[in-house]
């Protein structure tokens, strides 16, 4: 008995054993249990904090939809405040195949209960019961849009998308037609109409290089141009259009909605004048067809006191609002015929895309011939190497090291000043003068006008010349000395209009080289300036005393020199002619420009316009089918003479006139007086007079009183005879003499009013007229014309520079 309770003591070792078992078991159950719900711990710890923004942005994209609207992209404006390009409010047609197969199910039980209870059905309920709903909703949209069905049906069959845009910034009457479609058929979810903007340019390929145009296949993003090269403050900020959704992607009626407003960009505005624009592009398009120019042409009007460019304009242009359609008919014709290879096909096509896209004003280079003679005179002048008392001997050639290079004037010029050899575009004369600088100087020159380089204007495409140009060590050595022969007279190296007339500018403002632009301002919405272009002198040049002095040289070239062709009475213009070998063709081809500064004594305008190719009449000749000398004085500047008048017209720079008797006259009333009294008073204004009839007093006048007609014309006086009224018909006077001409409009009682050289030499003949001939006139009235001295031919060095080619 005794033994029994030591085995067993009340059970107590038994109990003590289940209590550790059981202690234990709660321990490994509890350890187990942390240790399983770590994991869950962790991952629900890395999906609430580590990768919420992943979580929430995935639920936010499965419970809402949310659609981009794009900013309105900002105006650009020219100088006066004309709207160059505009962004207007279109829309996206936009469909949701998921949302229109959920809804077709939805529209055909809407459609049997109202079939049960009697009530009438809608199209698109009919057409779900029939199980034709997505047919029914493309065949709409596809008579609204004018595209194929099947093209709709078969983007309807991605029905995991959410957003398929049928077509993009339709017309008001096409997003009409598809807002009453949707409206009457209750089509919403599945079709929507999304706001855009679509990019509109009022004046169409005006200044269409510098202002460029938006892709619209890349999110209206700029392409090319002022569009491309401002693209960050033109583009704004996209809005946002966030909508709730069911779980089965369908769109919930009258729920959640959220617009977040786009931010249109910012506006700009340019230095270009949309009138001085036109200008520029109606000369270089006149000359490309009288002068038949076969590549084109370029023309820049810059203000040279600040550097801003007034135009700016390239051949061929473009329509912005078609910028894929080729706008050269001739090059259009060409590519059709290359329809059989389409390899060749789209080159031909690529190929004059990117010629008309292209500002040649800041893309291409070229050899500037004589206009590049400024900058060496106003270099010879700065460093006193040459004066006004300078004198020069041309035989018609200069030989420089063992090279023969001859004067655009063949016989020679004789003894000539300074100001004479300028007149002259002297070739042998200016390669003097670069000599005297020397290659040193030239050089540095060459640096400080900003020939060699880029000018940083802001604009997209400026090509960098600084290969064209000779490198220092070579220039400025032995082997140089060809070559700065040449370059005196601006032959063997390339640069960009816009590096010639920035240099130019630079010569005749006063000595001041300007940072051109053509952004003048950035605002925003209201108005405000965000950011200005102030004129910016990069550096001092020359000094003011010798800019005069180019100047009055440059006055000289149009008053009496190769640039005479120019001239317009009531203007001091100034210029320089230009006709340069394209010696990177076998052609044979010239370019011929002028460049341009009025008033001479202050200018307010520096024109700079150039004709690549003008075709002769037979290979190799020196005239063109309608008889024009081949020269920038017979081309360049008698295209710009006219432009730099209507600039200077526009910009109401008053007429001076050297010899009052040219200016204009307004006739004075003169019916009732007597004869003596009448003709005292014409005279007493400059007129003259031609008596008709007998009488004491006059009765009639022609031109009548308050018609303004040009200084020494007649005025004819009726005493007692019947003035005609009938109209007459306008005579053909090209290539009438001046005074030949004159008597032809006399005869039928008009006037003349000579543009151009105005002396009456047998070489002046008219180029133009600014009234048609045939044209049915009133008696007095006034015809323009425009005179050109066919004496004047500026060679080119033609083939004297092959021998140092």
């Amino acid at each position: 008995m005794a033994q029994a309770e030591r085995k067993n003591p009340g059970g107590g070792p038994d109990r003590r054993q289940n209590r550790t078992i059981l202690g234990r078991t709660i321990f490994l159950m509890a350890l187990f249990g942390v240790l399983a719900f770590i994991p869950l711990l962790w991952k629900l710890w890395q999906i609430q904090i580590v990768d919420y923004r992943f979580y929430q942005e995935k639920a936010i994209s499965q419970q809402t939809r949310d659609m981009l609207v794009t900013a309105p992209r900002g105006t650009i404006y020219d100088t006066q405040g004309n709207i160059l390009a505009v962004s207007t409010d279109v829309y996206n047609v936009v469909i949701s195949p998921k949302d229109i197969l959920a809804a077709e199910e939805s529209k055909a039980k809407s459609g049997e209960s109202k079939a049960a209870k009697g009530s009438e059905l809608t199209d698109a309920e009919r057409a779900a019961m029939a199980g034709e709903y997505r047919e029914f909703v493309a065949g709409g949209l596809a008579e609204i849009l004018g595209v194929e069905e099947d093209t709709i049906l078969k983007r309807m069959e991605n029905t995991a998308s959410q957003y398929e845009v049928l077509q993009w910034r339709v017309d008001d009457s096409v997003s009409q037609g598809v807002r009453e479609f949707q409206e009457a058929n209750s089509l919403y979810p599945g079709v929507y109409l999304l706001p855009d903007t679509k990019r509109v340019y009022p004046y169409s390929s005006l200044a269409s290089q510098v202002i460029g145009f938006v892709n619209v296949n890349d999110g209206n993003r700029g392409a090319y141009g002022i569009e491309a090269k401002y693209e960050d403050a033109l583009a704004g900020e996209p809005g946002r259009v966030v909508t709730a959704k069911k779980n089965d992607g369908t769109e919930m009626l009258s729920s959640y909605e959220s617009y977040v407003d786009a931010q249109p960009g910012l506006n700009a505005q340019l230095t270009i004048d949309a009138t001085i624009q036109s200008y520029c592009e109606r000369a270089l398009a006149d000359g490309i067809s009288s002068y038949e120019v076969r590549k084109g042409g370029f023309c820049i009007a810059m203000n040279p006191k600040t550097g801003a460019i007034l135009a700016m304009a390239s051949s061929p242009g473009y329509d912005l609002n078609n910028p894929r359609t080729i706008s050269d008919p001739v090059m259009q014709q060409y590519i059709d015929t290359l329809e059989d290879d389409p390899e060749a096909w789209d080159k031909a096509y690529k190929e004059a895309l990117y010629s008309q896209w292209a500002n040649r004003t800041v893309a291409d280079t070229y050899e500037p011939g004589s206009t590049f003679k400024i900058m060496v005179l106003a270099a010879a002048l700065e460093e006193g190497v040459v004066n006004q008392n300078t004198h020069f001997y041309c035989p018609g050639y200069k030989v420089v090291a063992d090279r023969r290079i001859s004067c655009s004037k063949h016989e020679g010029h004789g003894d000539q000043d300074l100001a004479k050899a300028v007149a002259n575009s002297c070739n042998p004369a200016f390669i003097e003068i670069g000599q005297a600088l020397g290659a040193e100087k030239f050089y540095q020159y060459m640096l400080d006008f900003g020939i060699i380089g880029k000018t940083g204007i802001d604009i997209q495409g400026e090509a960098d010349n600084t290969n064209l140009f000779w490198t220092h060590d070579y220039f400025t050595s032995a082997y140089g000395e060809v070559s700065l022969a040449t370059a005196s007279f601006g032959q063997t190296f390339r640069l960009t209009p816009i590096q010639l007339i920035t240099g130019v500018s630079a010569a005749v403002n006063g000595g001041h080289l300007m940072q051109p632009y053509v952004v003048q301002a950035l605002t925003d919405q209201d108005g405000n300036v965000v950011e200005q272009t102030e004129p910016t002198e990069i550096r001092q040049v020359v000094s003011e005393s010798t800019s005069a002095l180019v100047r009055e040289m440059l006055y000289g070239v149009v008053n009496g020199g190769t640039g005479k062709n120019a001239n317009v009475e009531g203007y001091r213009i100034g210029g320089k002619t230009g006709t340069s070998e394209k010696r990177d063709e076998t052609t044979g081809d010239l370019i011929v420009s002028f460049v341009g500064v009025a008033p001479a004594d202050d200018p307010q305008v520096v024109v700079l316009i150039a004709f690549d190719s003008p075709t002769p009449v037979v290979a190799g000749g020196n005239y063109t089918s309608h008889g024009f000398y081949i020269s920038g004085g017979s081309m360049g500047a008698l295209s710009a003479g006219p432009l730099i008048a209507d600039i200077l017209d526009y910009l109401g720079v008053e007429k001076v006139y050297s010899d009052s008797s040219y200016a204009d006259v307004v006739v004075p009333e003169t019916v009732g007086l007597s004869q003596a009294d009448a003709v005292q008073l014409l005279q007493s204004k400059g007129l003259g007079y031609r008596v008709v009839g007998e009488g004491p007093t006059v009765t009639d006048q022609l031109p009548a009183q308050g018609m303004s007609i040009p200084g020494k014309s007649e005025v004819v006086l009726y005493l007692g005879a019947e003035k005609p009224t009938a109209e007459v018909a306008v005579p053909d006077l090209t290539r009438m003499t001046a005074s030949a001409a004159e008597q032809a409009l006399e005869n039928l009682g008009l006037y003349l009013r000579p543009m151009g050289v105005t002396d009456y030499s047998e070489t002046t003949i008219a180029t133009e007229q600014s009234i048609a001939a045939g044209t049915m006139v009133a008696p007095g009235t006034v015809v323009e014309v425009q005179f050109m001295d066919t004496a004047v031919q500026d060679y080119a060095a033609n083939g004297n520079l092959s021998s140092i080619h």
